[in-house]
């Protein structure tokens, strides 16, 4: 189980793609690739040096579609650059649930669902948004058993 800790996180602008699919982890997977493509072009087009950490963002739960921003963390100054259907959005200040996911995208479900645990058992519940920030993805060269999902997710008590 994922170790849990309570922090405080600062305001960081990013840019996004929006998209939304199936929770099937293949359709997940096409739809990822679509958003992230989209906003690497931006970013490439627009000369943005500042885009570091690929992430996810997600301000709803359904358990038959998924409907998630994808993107890179960017300065204020390039998150003013977005044109057309990416977007630039900031992810809020403030504590929330951190924990870091190891092991394949396909087993990330079963670490939210330990956190869904956890959370009860600690009289919490999810709030929005949530976001993932990916360290060590098939783009690191590691294996997808040594893929590090960094998971940032908005409380409150019950």
């Amino acid at each position: 189980m994922p170790e849990y800790k309570m922090v405080k996180v600062q305001e960081q602008p990013y840019l996004y793609n929006e998209q939304s699919c199936s929770m099937d982890p293949s359709d997940i997977s096409k739809a990822m690739e679509v958003a992230f493509t989209k906003v690497g072009d931006v970013v490439a087009k627009k000369g943005i040096a500042s885009a570091t950490d690929a992430l996810s963002v997600y301000y709803t739960h359904d358990e038959k579609t998924m409907t998630f921003r994808a993107g890179f963390i960017v300065s204020a100054e390039d998150a003013a650059k977005a044109e057309g259907d990416v977007k630039a959005d900031v992810l809020p200040a403030g504590k929330v649930l951190n924990y870091v996911h190891r092991g394949s995208y396909a087993t990330l479900r079963v670490s939210y669902g330990e956190m869904m645990q956890y959370l009860e058992e600690n009289n919490m519940t999810v709030g929005a948004p949530t976001w993932e920030i990916y360290l060590k993805s098939p783009d690191s060269g590691v294996p997808e058993d040594e893929f590090e999902t960094d998971v940032y997710v908005t409380v409150a008590a019950t």
